[in-house]
């Protein structure tokens, strides 16, 4: 049973059951490189999906209201690497960096919601969740069984990323402070570290270096609090 907490228990959400007429394949809104977001959780709702093979899957789908995203970034091997957060960066100009001077930092991968929906939303799966998301908000699919090992409350801050350009989530975090603290990854162990950990605490080692680098060096980007 999923363990997300609230006034109204989530167990007393009702399922709703859909039936297709031709086949549920979610792969076939899975392509692109996918979407990275921080966001907060405002409603879930529970889903039974039947086909006309027969087959039937359950979800929870998640109304998130994104607030900081970025397109998912791969290099030339299909290996993960941090997108640019910014399109623009702090360099310092002045003595013992006490001032700064902001540039372009090449194209960003930055989203705004717009672009966001543009990305994810189906009509197909729209049909099911449009009428049940609260203002504001995205729609975004978990496989019941993914949803396991997850501790998160209503207006909890939340860290997912998306299977391609869809609605299907390949990981979803808690958010606390801005650190991930849980995580459930679609295919991998059930609770770890997400890779964003690796990418904020690089980050802390840069700010670290750029305190003692000499008049005129970079100083460091604060991504994800522009």
């Amino acid at each position: 049973m999923s363990r997300i907490y609230h006034d109204s228990a989530l167990r007393n959400k009702a399922v709703r059951s859909a039936r297709l007429p031709g086949a549920w394949e979610p792969a076939a809104h899975q392509g692109g490189s996918g979407v990275l977001l921080d966001g907060q959780l405002l409603d879930v709702s529970r889903h039974c999906i039947s086909d006309a093979r027969g087959s039937k899957e359950r979800y929870y789908v998640l109304y998130v209201r994104p607030s900081r995203i970025h397109r998912r970034k791969f290099d030339p091997k299909g290996k993960e690497i941090e997108p640019n957060f910014s399109d623009t960066r702090k360099v310092t100009t002045g003595f013992l960096m006490s001032s700064y001077k902001v540039e372009a930092k090449g194209d960003s991968d930055r989203l705004t919601p717009e672009e966001l929906m543009a990305l994810v939303n189906k009509p197909q799966l729209l049909a099911l969740t449009e009428s049940l998301a609260p203002d504001g908000t995205v729609a975004f699919w978990m496989p019941e069984s993914e949803m396991e090992a997850m501790e998160l409350e209503l207006g909890a801050g939340v860290r997912l990323k998306t299977q391609g350009d869809g609605p299907f989530l390949e990981s979803l975090a808690k958010l606390e402070a801005g650190t991930v603290t849980k995580c459930n990854f679609a295919g991998d162990s059930k609770t770890g570290a997400s890779w964003t950990d690796n990418i904020m605490a690089r980050k802390s080692s840069e700010v670290a270096t750029a305190e003692v680098r000499e008049q005129g060096d970079g100083a460091a980007d604060e991504e994800w609090d522009d």
